[in-house]
């Protein structure tokens, strides 16, 4: 029906509009991202410089490994951050994707719920089985978008762990490993 026809269309249009919106915020947040990470360097830069002029002597053996590690711990922060960025907007780009898909069905299932009606009641079967392949088909779609969603949170999980590890300048913690056992000497 007209009815149908327009809201497709609208929800199309929302659909595009909700992913422009999900592009344009994770771009926003980029662009912050980027410049609170060069104005913390310049400020530590600055401060290095600072102690390079005083020329205290005990100072200037630290300051190469103080540089390396505190632009260690902003890189693993700045990583992370972009990385938490991406993976919301990958998410809502999933989300999208299946909101599209669940409306195109919607007009497959009044496409045939219209041929039902005006077909020969011999092809109502194989209508009939369309349907619930494509109902089975929408299920299997919604629970990949599931996991997808979930596999994206998790590796966010993982890389904030990494990151945190990182930023703290301590070291990764090692697996135990278990002594192998001689055989007795008989």
């Amino acid at each position: 029906s007209s009815y149908e026809i327009t809201r497709s269309r609208e929800h199309a249009l929302n659909n595009l509009l909700d992913l422009s919106a999900a592009c344009i915020d994770a771009g926003r947040r980029l662009s912050d991202l980027m410049s609170a990470n060069s104005r913390e360097a310049l400020r530590q830069g600055s401060g290095h410089l600072v102690r390079v002029c005083d020329g205290q002597p005990d100072v200037l053996a630290l300051v190469p490994a103080t540089m390396w590690l505190e632009s260690a711990a902003r890189a693993s922060h700045f990583l992370d951050s972009t990385l938490e960025v991406i993976g919301e907007t990958q998410k809502a780009m999933i989300r999208n994707a299946e909101s599209q898909v669940r409306m195109l069905d919607e007009i497959v299932f009044a496409t045939i719920n219209r041929a039902t009606r005006t077909s020969p009641w011999e092809a109502e079967f194989a209508l009939h089985a369309m349907k619930n392949s494509l109902q089975s088909a929408e299920q299997g779609l919604h629970g990949i978008s599931e996991a997808a969603i979930k596999t994206v949170t998790l590796a966010e999980k993982e890389i904030h762990e990494a990151a945190g590890i990182l930023a703290a300048g301590t070291p990764a913690p090692r697996r135990r490993t278990t002594p192998v056992k001689k055989p007795a000497a008989t």
